[in-house]
C-alpha cells in the first residue's frame, strides 16, 4: 500500500460517492463486471471493500476489504454473493475498537485477509495494523465461528526476526521487534498448510511465513527455507496476490511507488519458498504499465474453471479514498505457462467460456 517515504502524485478526485452512499434504495441486479465504475451493493451504496480478498463457502462469496468511509478509523467490511457481481452488506466484522486495549487508540487496519480453517472450523482474519508514521508495521490476528463475524482479536506481532543489515538507526525497530510487517496476503495450499506473505524489511523484501495449525501464528520452530523464506530480497515489491495452478506458485505484486500506479510483476516457483522467477508485466496494452491504474490485492480462481483467474486490484484515489474504484479483470494460462491481462470496459463470466 502507498505511504511514508515515498513522494506521490495526487490524482484528483473527480466523483463523490457521497449521493451513492446516502441512497440505500437497493440497486439494480447486475451481470457484469465494468473495472473502474463505481460498485454499488445490494442496497444501493458503493461497496467498501478496498484492499480485500474472497473465500468460497458453502457456494457463497465473502468479500472482506477496508471500510475507508472514516478516514480516521478504517474498519473491516463484509460482502455476500452467490454470483460475484452483486453483493449484500453483512456488516462491519472487525473495527478499530475490537483491537488490544494497549495499540487501540493510534491504530488503523489495512489490507485484511480471511481464510477458513478445516481443521479447527474458525474463520481466521490477518490484517496490517499501522500507526502514524508507519514504524508499527505488525500482525493482526482475529477469529470467528462465522464468516460474517464478528471477529474477535488474538494478537499483534512481528511474525519473523532476521539479521540483515539493518539501517542505523532504524525508526521500525526491526532488529529488537522482528521485520515490518505491511501490505500482505494469506494463501492456504491443497494439502491444508497456510501462509501469509507480507512486505517486510521496510518493503525491501517479501516474506514467505508457514502458519501453525491454528493459523494464528507462525509454525514452530521458525526455520529458513523451511517455514519461511525471503524473496524477492532488495526489489521493493509489496501488493502480494498469490495463487496456484497445475501444481505451480504464482505471484503478481506491485512496486513501491508511493500512491501512484506502477507496472505489475507476474512470478512463478516450483515451491512456495522459491525461488521465483519473475515472468515481467502481465499486463498489456493501454496503461499496461500502471496496471491500468490500479494496484493488486487478490487473484480469484474461477470455479469449474481451472485455468481461469480474476485479477483484482484497486485504484487508489488518496484524495477520497472512500471512492477508490475496484479493476476486477480476467485472464486465463495459455499452453506456455503464460497469462496476459488486458483492459475490458466491461466483461461477465462468459468469458471463461470462449
Amino acid at each position: 500500500m502507498k505511504r511514508m517515504i515515498y513522494i506521490v502524485t495526487v490524482i484528483a478526485c473527480c466523483y463523490s460517492i457521497a449521493v451513492a452512499q446516502d441512497e440505500g434504495s437497493g440497486g439494480a441486479e447486475l451481470d457484469k463486471f465494468k473495472p473502474g465504475e463505481v460498485w454499488l451493493d445490494t442496497s444501493g451504496r458503493a461497496i467498501q471493500a478496498h484492499g480485500g480478498g474472497i473465500i468460497l463457502r458453502d457456494d457463497v462469496y465473502y468479500w472482506y476489504g477496508e471500510d475507508r468511509t472514516s478516514r480516521q478509523k478504517t474498519t473491516v467490511s463484509c460482502y455476500s454473493s452467490k454470483d460475484l457481481y452483486n453483493w449484500k452488506f453483512e456488516g462491519t466484522v472487525f473495527k478499530q475498537e475490537d483491537l488490544a486495549s494497549d495499540i487501540r487508540t493510534n491504530t488503523f487496519i489495512e489490507r485484511p485477509k480471511v481464510i477458513y480453517n478445516a481443521k479447527t472450523g474458525k474463520y481466521v482474519l490477518w490484517m496490517h495494523l499501522e500507526q502514524g508514521g508507519y514504524h508499527f508495521a505488525r500482525a493482526g490476528v482475529a477469529i470467528s465461528d462465522k464468516p460474517m463475524g464478528p471477529f474477535e482479536f488474538v494478537s499483534h506481532t512481528r511474525p519473523v526476526k532476521y539479521e540483515f543489515d539493518f539501517p542505523n538507526p532504524d525508526p521500525d525497530r526491526q532488529k529488537e521487534l522482528g521485520g515490518t510487517f505491511r501490505d500482505m496476503n494469506l494463501f492456504v495450499d491443497d494439502d491444508g498448510k497456510a501462509y501469509a506473505i507480507y512486505a517486510s524489511e521496510h518493503n525491501a523484501t517479501l516474506y514467505i511465513v508457514r502458519l501453525n495449525e491454528e493459523y494464528t501464528a507462525p509454525e514452530q520452530p521458525l526455520a529458513e527455507n523451511k517455514t519461511w523464506a525471503r524473496a524477492f530480497v532488495g526489489k521493493y515489491r509489496e501488493a502480494p496476490a498469490p495463487f496456484k495452478y497445475k501444481d505451480k506458485y504464482y505471484l503478481i505484486s506491485s512496486g513501491c511507488t508511493g500512491w501512484t500506479p506502477n507496472a505489475a510483476d507476474f512470478a512463478v516457483a516450483e515451491n512456495i519458498f522459491g525461488p521465483w522467477q519473475s515472468k515481467g508485466n502481465p499486463c498489456a496494452g493501454d496503461d499496461s504499465e500502471q496496471t491500468f491504474r490500479s494496484q493488486s490485492t487478490c487473484v480469484l480462481s474461477v470455479p469449474g474453471k481451472p485455468d481461469s483467474f480474476i485479477y483484482m486490484g484497486d485504484r487508489w484515489n488518496p484524495r477520497q479514498l472512500p471512492d477508490s474504484r475496484y479493476i476486477w479483470l480476467p485472464f486465463k494460462f495459455d499452453d506456455n505457462g503464460g497469462i496476459e491481462i488486458k483492459w475490458l470496459d466491461e466483461w461477465d463470466l462468459n468469458y471463461f467460456s470462449k
